[in-house]
């Protein structure tokens, strides 16, 4: 998994020098890329190869596993429906599902599919199942303890080889779980710019401290109670508020802006055709939660003596 505050913190130091953890996504899709190599592979070969060639061995050649197997031969059937074929077809099909989804063309909606399926797509899909890796990891564990030649408790070490990436990864939760509750902010300005981008404002927190180019997570509970989302920082470090500018592109974002255009005021005379909504025109604004700040490439812009800059998206 993806270990944002393990990275943010390696990358400041001197083995960000020489490890490319600016990368770290595209070295995550290199990993799934493997597994699923490494899926084909492994399950192509029980079901292809090792499944056909124990039931339909002689009498004689099945005496040397029949410790491992039991006193009758068991049928295809018996060997996919056991612990280890149905843990493994199951995982299968989780991980399908999840790569699948996390494909461009699933998560940027760029495949257009008629209702009820719309809902494959987007990045609620991608965000929700990519969640199928917990059931996944429990899947593997019943998976290495049920090994068809193992039998000895100290051999199944499959627990092992997951037990240092969950724990790190459960610190991480953990982590983000209690610092969103801990930085309380309180939205001080709200507006809606041409070109559907939405600008929030919040109070900013006193242990919040950031460098230019980073981004946090933002939450609305009014949009979905469990998902967090990466903006940029649009404020200066030396701002005393916060501030992103959050553009329309998916459907998180699009019931967003319309909770928070809900909350804006109708321009009056003499400002400006834009839907605001502040601290003096709504008291009741709806509630935001942040997380970060996160480390990434834009940050280090006062390493090198020449900067290229380039407006792309809002700008």
């Amino acid at each position: 998994p993806v270990c944002r505050n393990t990275i943010t913190w390696i990358r400041s130091t001197r083995l960000g020098y020489f490890v490319p953890f600016d990368d770290n996504i595209n070295f995550h899709k290199t990993i799934a890329a493997a597994i699923v190599v490494g899926v084909i592979l492994h399950v192509g070969n029980h079901l292809a190869c090792d499944f056909p060639r124990l039931v339909q061995a002689s009498d004689e050649n099945y005496n040397y596993v029949k410790g491992y197997f039991g006193p009758d031969k068991p049928t295809y059937l018996d060997l996919v429906k056991g612990w280890e074929g149905a843990t493994g077809i199951l995982m299968v099909i989780l991980m399908a599902v999840a790569f699948t989804l996390a494909t461009r063309w699933f998560r940027r909606s760029l495949i257009k599919l008629p209702k009820p399926f719309d809902r494959l797509t987007g990045f609620n899909a991608f965000w929700y199942s990519h969640h199928l890796f917990v059931i996944v990891y429990v899947l593997l564990v019943i998976h290495g303890i049920f090994l068809y030649l193992e039998h000895r408790w100290y051999r199944k070490t499959t627990w092992m080889y997951l037990a240092v990436p969950v724990l790190l990864y459960a610190g991480e939760r953990t982590l983000r779980f209690f610092r969103s509750g801990f930085y309380s902010v309180r939205l001080l300005k709200v507006a809606i710019y041409p070109g559907n981008v939405l600008a929030l404002q919040m109070s900013k927190p006193p242990q919040f401290r950031y460098k230019s180019g980073q981004y946090m997570f933002v939450q609305c509970p009014a949009v979905s109670p469990f998902e967090w989302h990466p903006f940029s920082i649009t404020s200066a470090p030396g701002d005393d508020y916060l501030s992103v500018h959050i553009r329309q592109l998916g459907d998180w974002t699009r019931e967003l802006k319309r909770v928070f255009a809900e909350a804006c005021e109708p321009p009056v005379a003499g400002k400006s055709g834009l839907l605001r909504a502040d601290e003096t025109t709504k008291k009741c604004l709806p509630k935001l939660l942040i997380d970060g700040p996160y480390g990434a490439p834009a940050q280090d812009y006062r390493n090198y003596d020449v900067l290229l800059l380039v407006g792309l998206g809002i700008g």
